[in-house]
């Protein structure tokens, strides 16, 4: 006898409640548009955007800068910073005053890249964000603002 799929509901599925998942459902829904759309046009991903943006906002900046700017670990910072580079979107020096550290500079290339990719990036957003009025959007980034100032203070506090 064959078995009945068990129907998944909202009010079966408790933890769909906890705010965690609401809100990695969102991110990881939001990402995977923005990465396909920005892959064919760009042939960058999310990530790589966010730290040539991060760079064309502060130029100069050091890897460990760059970092904390971005939350972006290590390891994966350095690989995208090294695609960056090769692709020609942003160019490194040796820090004046510490020959150990390099800054990170935009290219023009990167910097027009830059441009172009803020001008689709707003439009993915309102496309996504259209689900919500005017006043709801604004309400949500007033919050997640409030949270994400929190978060950041204490981002480098960890318990011993």
């Amino acid at each position: 006898m064959a078995k009945t799929p068990i129907q998944v509901t909202p009010h079966r599925s408790e933890f769909a409640a906890y705010l965690t998942f609401k809100l990695d459902l969102v991110k990881s829904e939001m990402l995977r548009q923005a990465n396909l759309v920005y892959r064919k046009e760009f042939g960058l991903d999310v990530r790589s955007l966010r730290l040539l943006r991060a760079i064309c906002d502060n130029p100069g900046v050091t890897a460990t800068g760059l970092r904390e700017l971005t939350l972006v670990e290590k390891t994966i910072l350095s690989k995208v910073v090294a695609e960056l580079i090769a692709l020609k979107l942003i160019r490194r020096s040796i820090h004046p005053d510490d020959a150990r550290h390099h800054q990170l500079w935009p290219t023009k290339r990167g910097t027009e890249l830059r441009i172009a990719s803020d001008d689709l990036g707003h439009t993915m957003e309102s496309a996504m964000l259209s689900v919500l009025s005017p006043d709801e959007q604004n309400n949500l980034n007033r919050l997640l603002d409030k949270l994400a100032k929190e978060f950041l203070a204490n981002a480098g506090q960890k318990e011993d």
